[in-house]
């Protein structure tokens, strides 16, 4: 069962600064409020990676994104195999296609964490 934000924090505060959380004293009142506010700005944070950036392993199952010469953008689920090409549902995307480019790719999350 996933921790609720909060239990997060208190384990953080208690795990990483080496105390009992207590939550009377001002240090851990701070300390979580910290801690909170980290999870919530990183919860905002978008989670696609632009392929400028950064590319995924080789042979990796990823989400991606692909812009068409006519600005028209699509979304898929497959494979980036290295190199920059991509595959999804029989259709493979070349690096230096001049119909189509991969902006942006995202892991796919697995759903047992």
């Amino acid at each position: 069962m996933k921790q609720t934000l909060e239990q997060a924090a208190i384990e953080a505060v208690e795990n990483h600064y080496g105390m009992d959380y207590d939550g009377k004293t001002h240090e851990m009142y701070i300390l979580r409020e910290a801690f909170e506010a980290g999870a919530e700005w990183h919860k905002k944070q978008s989670p696609w990676i632009s392929v400028e950036e950064q590319l995924p392993e080789e042979n990796t199952g990823v989400f991606f994104t692909v812009e068409w010469k006519d600005s028209h953008k699509g979304y898929f689920t497959g494979l980036y195999y290295g190199n920059g090409q991509w595959e999804s549902d029989h259709r493979i995307f070349l690096p230096d296609s001049p119909l189509a480019r991969i902006t942006h790719w995202m892991p796919i999350p697995k759903f047992n964490e």
